[in-house]
């Protein structure tokens, strides 16, 4: 078989082998994508449900214990009128006179359906809701819910009442310390299936339930049961994909009730099909083109490869006066041309072999020239054993010098060897010197950040001298965690050192994201520099906030109380510069900017807000960013008071929406109070108070208007 068929064959199998091997892996990423986008969607459809879930029991329990911030819960209130004294009395009438009210205000807000009220046994006394209730089963609760104790803790789940499945709380009422009536409120969940349909775009809930609940778009109840198989991830119905999520709901009584979230993915799966037949079909095409391409280039191009044999034949054979006829300059030509050269590296054997030897020999002395340039990065002794190797490397070359030689002498390869063995050496050392100076870098980094030297417009740490300074225009940011001594004397050192660490790694992530750095910790207080925007420090610090929220969760699920800080951010013109002595400085910042930066955090604490901002902040931010001014504060060498605002944008959307609409009535207030109209100023209070009971600043003023 000639080779040109042989190469013609590999190729197919090559080509067949590849191109099996793309379309396979192009059909196993479409799998995985398809099972990556069920997943992703089931995840997400999850965490939708559960804050979901976790938002009714939140608003339920608020109005168990605590109507109002500041204001004793209605369970609590006595006299012989209130809701106590008509639990106490097991009186339906009364009960019904003094709670009728409260229980359609929290019916009309969503925020309950039912509201049961038992006695301290267990047995229940009387009933509030929309719907005719002719029969309750405590048993569908739970057999030790009612258990009669002095535990203040709420119980929270889910049930079956009226064969509707609810979301419930129960808590016990207290007289004089002792267990007088225990209280349940019930949200039928159907409610809150709706809300999430809308939020998480699913196209059905299913629960299995007496009386299935369910929303439908695209699919009936009845065909989605029939379809599904109990492990399934997806299904296919009616020529369309779903993915398909399970979610076991525990009730109070310990069974659980299954639930399936699904959601229509047949659009997105039809895409990835296309994209896998598109991909296929363009493989196929390119291979076999390359193929037909490749077999006509062979056919074409060995025929200077039969010439140049035909000529090595004559050549073997003492016959030098032959003729290599070359077309093109392909591998194949390449050889022809080789063949022809070789014939004539016969002729003039002697100037060949004599040029070798001159261009191996400026060769060896760039290389050993190259080296002694290297071998000055090296340290001393380093440096004293490469110059030994090349002394060798001279001596053998001087010795060359004087002999003929072939030009694959065996002194030769040891001349190479010699050289291979000092570039190696010189390399690991290079390297390790280069590893160690990246190490010592990042160490740096971690004590002296990168945007202090840019600052000091310093290259590196090297280059910064004591005494070196700037005048910038800078945002500074204070931050501190409240009553931290008192959560710190409770503490071992060990766990000290662990929850500042926690709570540290928690927010100063947000510094960096908005491209400010951190000038020094104050044990649990951070002082952040912002260069770029004054919009950058606020935030930053609305980020702190919400990754705090985060973190006071995860506290709680773990039994630690809460923590809450307070931030301050000015901005203005400051000195930034190294403090210190010769052998031990440090980066930081003077002015009176970085005072009263410190200063507004600690008006946190007055104030009740965690994040208030001075007007030279706020004139540069953008108007999406929301916030109001709260007060004029006297600063030490200022002549003219201080404008300070409280940014609000952290909050939840309610009471943002509250606060906005608010503000001219807040704003008017302000003015009188600093006109000195006390009178009046107390009346635009009395309409705040009305919509935003619990604002602190409110309270605050209300105070100094007594006054």
């Amino acid at each position: 078989m000639l080779l040109r068929t042989r190469i013609i064959l590999a190729l197919i199998i090559a080509f067949l082998a590849i191109g099996i091997i793309m379309l396979f892996q192009n059909f196993l990423s479409r799998e995985q994508i398809k099972i990556a986008l069920i997943k992703e969607v089931a995840l997400g459809q999850n965490v939708i449900w559960n804050k979901i879930m976790s938002g009714s029991h939140d608003q339920m329990e608020f109005y168990a214990y605590d109507s109002r911030p500041g204001t004793p819960s209605i369970w609590a209130l006595r006299g012989k009128r209130s809701a106590l004294a008509a639990v106490e009395k097991k009186n339906p009438k009364l009960i019904n006179k003094v709670i009728g009210k409260f229980y359609k205000g929290l019916s009309e807000s969503r925020v309950i359906d039912h509201l049961f009220i038992f006695d301290e046994n267990g047995e229940m006394v009387h009933y509030l809701s929309e719907d005719l209730i002719s029969k309750f089963d405590l048993t569908e609760i739970s057999t030790d819910v009612f258990e009669k104790n002095s535990d203040h803790k709420t119980t929270s789940g889910f049930s079956i009442i009226n064969n509707e499945i609810c979301s419930v709380i129960i808590f016990k009422i207290f007289s004089n310390g002792r267990v007088v009536g225990q209280v349940m409120y019930a949200k039928k969940i159907l409610s809150l299936v709706q809300d999430f349909v809308s939020s998480a775009e699913a196209d059905y809930i299913a629960l299995y339930v007496p009386n299935p609940l369910y929303t439908q778009k695209y699919i009936s109840f009845e065909d989605f049961k029939n379809s599904f198989v109990s492990d399934a991830t997806s299904i296919s119905l009616n020529a369309k994909s779903y993915s398909v999520n399970k979610y076991d709901l525990a009730l109070l009584d310990g069974t659980t009730v299954p639930q399936y979230f699904a959601r229509d993915i047949t659009s997105a799966i039809s895409e990835y099909n296309r994209t896998f037949i598109i991909a296929a079909v363009l493989i196929i095409t390119a291979l076999l083109l390359i193929g037909v391409i490749i077999t006509q280039i062979l056919r074409s191009g060995f025929k200077p490869l039969y010439s140049a044999i035909n000529a090595l034949n004559l050549l073997s054979s003492g016959n030098t006066d032959v003729d290599i006829k070359i077309k093109g300059n392909d591998e194949v030509s390449q050889i022809a041309s080789a063949v022809k050269s070789f014939r004539e590296a016969l002729l003039n054997y002697s100037n060949v072999r004599i040029n070798a030897l001159k261009n191996r020999q400026d060769q060896e002395d760039k290389i050993i020239g190259e080296t002694l340039k290297l071998a000055t990065l090296l340290p001393a002794e380093q440096r004293r054993a490469l110059r030994q190797d090349v002394s060798s490397m001279e001596n053998m070359n001087s010795t060359h010098k004087n002999k003929e030689q072939n030009v694959f002498s065996t002194d030769d390869n040891q001349t190479m060897a010699l050289l291979s063995i000092a570039f190696s050496r010189i390399s690991k050392e290079i390297k390790a010197l280069f590893k160690k100076q990246v190490q010592l870098t990042e160490a740096y980094q971690r004590f002296v950040p990168e945007q202090l030297l840019e600052s000091l417009d310093k290259k590196s740490i090297l280059d910064v001298q004591l005494g070196n300074q700037v005048q910038k225009e800078m945002t500074i940011l204070f931050s501190d965690i409240r009553s931290f001594t008192n959560i710190s004397e409770q503490l071992e050192p060990a766990e000290n050192f662990k929850f500042v660490n926690d709570y540290l790694a928690a927010v100063v992530p947000s510094i960096r994201k908005y491209d400010g750095y951190v000038d020094k910790y104050i044990g649990d207080a951070i002082m952040a520099l912002f260069t770029k925007k004054s919009s950058d420090a606020v935030n930053s610090a609305i980020d702190m906030l919400s990754k705090l929220e985060i973190l006071n969760k995860k506290r709680v699920k773990d039994n630690l109380p809460n923590i809450s800080i307070g931030i301050g951010i000015n901005s203005g013109s400051v000195m930034l510069g190294t403090l210190g002595v010769a052998d031990r400085m440090e980066g930081s910042v003077i002015s009176d900017t970085v005072n009263l930066s410190a200063r507004l955090e600690e008006l946190t604490k007055y104030y009740k807000v965690p994040l208030i901002i001075s007007s030279d902040t706020e004139k540069m931010l953008p108007g999406s960013i929301m916030r109001r001014e709260i007060d004029e504060i006297e600063v030490k060498g200022k002549t003219n008071k201080v404008r300070i605002f409280e940014v609000f944008q952290w909050e939840s959307k309610k009471i943002r929406d509250k606060k906005i609409a608010l503000t001219p009535i807040f704003n008017k207030a302000l003015e009188q109070y600093r006109k000195n109209d006390l009178k009046n100023c107390r009346k635009q209070l009395k309409k705040y108070e009305k919509l935003l009971p619990n604002d602190p600043i409110l309270g605050l003023y209300l105070d100094r208007c007594k006054n």
